[in-house]
């Protein structure tokens, strides 16, 4: 019991003492201070968690309505390139009428033409024989029969010429 006879010892107890009673009385005011800190903390995070959440809500509501305006864009533009196409197709089909009228036209015209030269080429022909008949008529001072025979022949020959 040495130990109680010295007057550190004392001082020891009475500090041990001391500092048990501070913290007897301080020991729950300090417990409740680091839990409503703690509280307050997590009250902290809940709110920015809560915050955060409605940001995310808001992001996705409005990326939402984004995707939705570009589907609705990319609705239009594709029905915008389909009328375009139709249109292009109507132009295409009118003109292609167009050109096809022109050439038919153009066939008429050659076809006309044709015609034309080989009717003007047939009458040359039939003036030609019958002034080379009228010729050979008149050159050999033939007889009326002959003539005649001769006539019936060129007759023959302009026929052949018709066809």
């Amino acid at each position: 019991m040495e130990f109680f006879s010295q007057p550190a010892s004392w001082t020891l107890v009475a500090f041990i003492i001391f500092v048990g009673i501070g913290l007897y009385l301080k020991a729950p005011k300090m417990i409740t201070n680091l839990l409503d800190e703690q509280i307050q903390r997590v009250k902290k995070e809940l709110s920015d968690a809560i915050e955060l959440k409605e940001e995310a809500n808001t992001l996705l509501a409005e990326y939402q309505r984004k995707k939705e305006d570009a589907l609705k864009e990319a609705d239009d533009i594709i029905a915008n390139a389909r009328e375009r196409a139709q249109i292009y197709e109507q132009a295409a089909l009118t003109k292609s009428e167009e050109i096809i009228k022109r050439q038919e036209a153009q066939s008429i015209e050659k076809i006309n033409q044709a015609e034309l030269q080989a009717m003007s080429k047939i009458q040359q022909t039939i003036v030609e024989q019958s002034i080379n008949t009228a010729e050979k008529l008149v050159s050999e001072k033939i007889s009326v029969e002959k003539s005649e025979q001769i006539f019936t022949d060129s007759l023959k020959d302009i026929d052949k010429l018709k066809i």
